[in-house]
């Protein structure tokens, strides 16, 4: 792929985004992961999902991803993982928001989860860390104060 014309030809739609999707998830066609049968069909309400023609169990695209339960459309996040990865420096969340005319928090929480996603080993904010309460604590002033009168 070599420039963003050839990526908008290639996911230009939401049709085309949750075939790639479908194609990643299940490369050799679609395959129940209850009943292992081959005969699906999507949904008209919900166009991720697929429904199992013989046990009926329904399985979305966007499970186990980073799309998961995601209500923007699925062109804003390809479109954002594009614009993420052809940049050295990174962008930022406010040039997510002008560029895919999204609210800010949106922007922000697709900005997080791409990186998140797209890190080498996203586990590895928890090495070390004895208990998941202390996985997102930042050495600060409180801590100074902390060690300094005596308390854990």
């Amino acid at each position: 792929m070599a420039g963003l014309l050839d990526f908008a030809v290639r996911f230009g739609t939401e049709e085309r985004c949750i075939e790639h999707l479908a194609g990643l998830r299940w490369p050799g066609g679609f395959v129940c992961s209850g009943c292992g049968g081959r005969v699906a069909w999507r949904l008209k309400a919900r166009p991720r999902v697929y429904e199992c023609g013989t046990c009926h169990r329904q399985e979305s695209v966007t499970a186990g991803t980073v799309f998961h339960r995601t209500r923007t459309d699925l062109m804003k996040w390809f479109l954002a993982a594009y614009l993420m990865g052809r940049d050295k420096r990174g962008v930022s969340a406010k040039f997510l928001q002008r560029e895919l005319v999204v609210a800010y928090q949106t922007a922000w929480t697709m900005a997080h989860k791409l990186r998140h996603g797209l890190s080498e080993d996203p586990t590895d904010c928890c090495v070390g860390s004895s208990s998941g309460r202390d996985l997102h604590r930042r050495p600060g002033r409180s801590d100074k104060f902390r060690t300094q009168h005596g308390q854990p």
